[in-house]
Parts: structure tokens; sequence; C-alpha cells
């Protein structure tokens, strides 16, 4: 087995969710710990893990159809992480306009947010650092390169 972090802005194009996935199979979370050649990986500082769709075992491949597409979509707190945005924001109740701006998925009891989706919105390469934060804390605009994506909140990205 083989098991590494994800950076905060690696997409899960190649994964599934293991939860998910085990309850698809009907077999114990922890399962794939005993396969050979799997390999599972997990976002810093958190619990959640996400399998390789190419080394799960012949044997349950069949169950990759029925799991969650999780092509562009980050984990909500490595989001929260790599933006240095409060996990506020991504509750539907809290009001936040960034909320309505970003996909935001549930699977099981895990959200996720779409960050492929917020690069191809505003025409970033995948590999720009994003901040997001108040405006008026940005420095004047040619010092620090930010795009307003609500009334009150900018994206930096450098």
């Amino acid at each position: 087995m083989v098991k590494f972090t994800l950076s905060s802005n690696s997409f899960l194009d190649d994964y599934v969710l293991n939860c998910e996935f085990s309850t698809i199979c009907k077999i114990s979370n922890g399962a794939y710990k005993f396969w050979k050649n799997i390999v599972a990986a997990s976002y810093q500082d958190s619990r959640t893990i996400f399998l390789h769709k190419k080394s799960i075992p012949i044997k349950y491949q069949y169950a990759l159809k029925s799991c969650t597409n999780l092509d562009g979509f980050v984990l909500a707190s490595a989001f929260c992480s790599f933006t240095g945005v409060a996990s506020s924001h991504l509750v539907a109740s809290n009001g936040s306009n960034l909320h309505d701006i970003l996909e935001i998925k549930m699977v099981d009891k895990f959200k996720f947010v779409n960050l492929k989706k917020l690069y191809d919105d505003l025409g970033l390469a995948y590999s720009t650092y994003i901040y997001i934060e108040k405006c008026k804390y940005f420095s004047p605009t040619p010092f620090e390169k930010r795009i307003k994506i609500t009334d009150t909140l900018c994206l930096g990205y450098y």
C-alpha cells in the first residue's frame, strides 16, 4: 500500500471517496489497507481517505461507476486551508455571497468545493496560488493582483 498526503490544491480527478466506495462494495472502511498495490491519499490534517481509481483491485472495479465523480473538486477543509477563507463561507445559511459563486457538493457527510471550476471561471491557470479576503485589506492594484468576486470579497493571486 502506498499512502501519501495531497496538497491543498490537488484536484480529486482520479480518486474516489473511500467511505462511499466501501459502502457500495459492502466492505469495511479499512479493507484497502490489506490490498496489494493500492494507492491511498488524504489531505494534510484530514482523516478522510481517497483511493486512486486505477489502483483498486479488479474485483471491485464495478463499484467505480456508482461512486460520485470528484473531478475538479477538493475537500472543503483543503479549500479553506488553500485560500485562507473561513469555513463559515461554505455554509448556505450563513448568507455569504461566496457560497453562491462556488460549486459545492456533499457526498455522505463530506463537503467538496469545485476548485477547478473556480479557476476556469476566473480564467486563471491551475498552478496559480489564490487567497480570498476582504477587499479593503488588499494593497493598491499595481502591487497586488486581485479579482473582485463579491461585494466585499476579493481573490488575490500570484
